[in-house]
């Protein structure tokens, strides 16, 4: 797992995205690997789906989505709409490939209807266990504008569309909490300014790098309703210069602190 974090700002007017280079591949492979290959993908000139977990299910996920929204233009919910059956579609066909081929011979179709004729069976429910258990470790986020004005979506097991266009930001992956958690802290919502809202996500990915399995390289784009653009290198270099993990201590507040535990540097007095 990794992480993935969208921020709308400026009143809806342009979304701040980032993503680590963490790149995860299950069986046989089983490995976990930084690369060169972003994770924030253009779908349309404005809109964008970044993924979190296993690099051939996300591209899966993101092939099958640009195969349905070809054909006519797409509003950014009606793209996450359809990220959200593709989703769906390959859980049913890891389902399939991994549950019902091997242990019954038949596809998913043929598996509902045998629950429908022997809903009691229980081995049918003893399947039906596996499946509700089987997880992708799959994320995504998509992001983009209708009308000018900036929207964002989650998608996660087994399926399901989680709209964050209230707070105005969502983050996934193994360090979605911790970067959640920075995001509050740094006030972030739609109104903020863009480069509050820089800082905000940036540090917030940089805080999720104590997660298991977020990678240390970033990649960082700004969407607006004219296109998409992607931080170049000396963008991340300023960042990294003016970020701190914590204020420092001015000289007052370092000799009050030093008086403080001054009644605490002592064995306490014994009863």
């Amino acid at each position: 797992m990794t992480v993935c974090i969208g921020a709308i700002c400026e009143d809806g007017h342009a979304i701040v995205v980032a993503a680590d280079r963490m790149m995860t591949y299950g069986a046989p492979l089983n490995l976990q690997v930084e690369m060169t290959v972003r994770k924030i993908v253009p779908v349309t000139g404005t809109t964008a789906v970044l993924f979190s977990g296993s690099v051939p299910d996300g591209e899966g996920v993101i092939s099958r989505t640009r195969a349905k929204i070809a054909a006519t233009a797409q509003t950014v919910h009606e793209i996450a709409t359809a990220t959200v059956a593709a989703y769906q579609e390959l859980k049913r066909q890891r389902v399939e490939d991994t549950i019902l081929r091997p242990l019954l011979g038949i596809d998913f179709v043929a598996f509902t209807q045998l629950v429908a004729q022997s809903a009691s069976s229980q081995i049918l429910q003893q399947v039906l266990g596996m499946i509700s258990q089987q997880n992708m470790q799959l994320d995504l986020l998509v992001v983009g504008f209708d009308d000018g004005v900036g929207h964002i979506f989650g998608i996660t097991n087994p399926g399901v569309l989680v709209p964050g266009d209230t707070v105005g930001s969502l983050a996934i992956g193994s360090g979605a909490m911790h970067a959640s958690v920075r995001l509050s802290l740094g006030k972030q919502v739609r109104d903020l300014k863009f480069p509050q809202t820089v800082y905000n996500v940036y540090e917030a990915k940089v805080a999720a790098e104590v997660a298991p399995g977020v990678g240390k390289m970033t990649d960082m784009a700004v969407l607006r309703p004219s296109g998409i653009d992607f931080f170049k290198d000396a963008a991340f270099d300023v960042l990294s210069s003016i970020r701190q993990d914590r204020p420092p201590l001015g000289g007052n507040e370092s000799k009050q602190l030093a008086d403080l535990c001054k009644d605490y540097s002592h064995e306490p007095a014994k009863p």
